[in-house]
């Protein structure tokens, strides 16, 4: 049996924009198995979770200043502030460095949005 692709506009149930999935996409899906449609659009999958956290990496943190910046997988950068981050017995604020992997949740402040409960993921 053959399968016939076309071009389909979806909704996201996260953010409600409207994206297409391509028929590439489609044949590329359906090589590896899956078959399911996506339920969200690329910006809201690269939105990976954890435990109920967002996942994300270290832009980069100073240790001097005391704060620094989270970019998500969809790209975006959050701030952060050394009070936000939680540390288990013997860690320490200088493990935050470029690229390290973190786990947090965002809050809206007067100042825009800022990470909290921000925990090192070596996943």
């Amino acid at each position: 049996m053959t399968t016939t692709f076309r071009d389909r506009l979806i909704t996201c149930r996260e953010c409600g924009k409207q994206f297409v999935l391509t028929v590439e996409k489609q044949r590329r899906s359906a090589e590896q198995g899956q078959a399911a449609v996506p339920e969200t659009c690329e910006s809201c999958t690269q939105r990976v979770t954890y435990r109920g956290k967002l996942l994300g990496h270290v832009k980069w943190f100073s240790l001097e200043k005391g704060y620094g910046f989270i970019t998500a997988g969809d790209g975006k950068d959050t701030f952060f502030h050394r009070d936000g981050v939680v540390l288990e017995e013997g860690q320490a604020l200088s493990g935050l460095e470029e690229g390290q992997g973190v786990l947090y949740e965002v809050m809206d402040t007067s100042r825009g949005p800022q990470a909290f409960r921000v925990e090192l993921y070596s996943g």
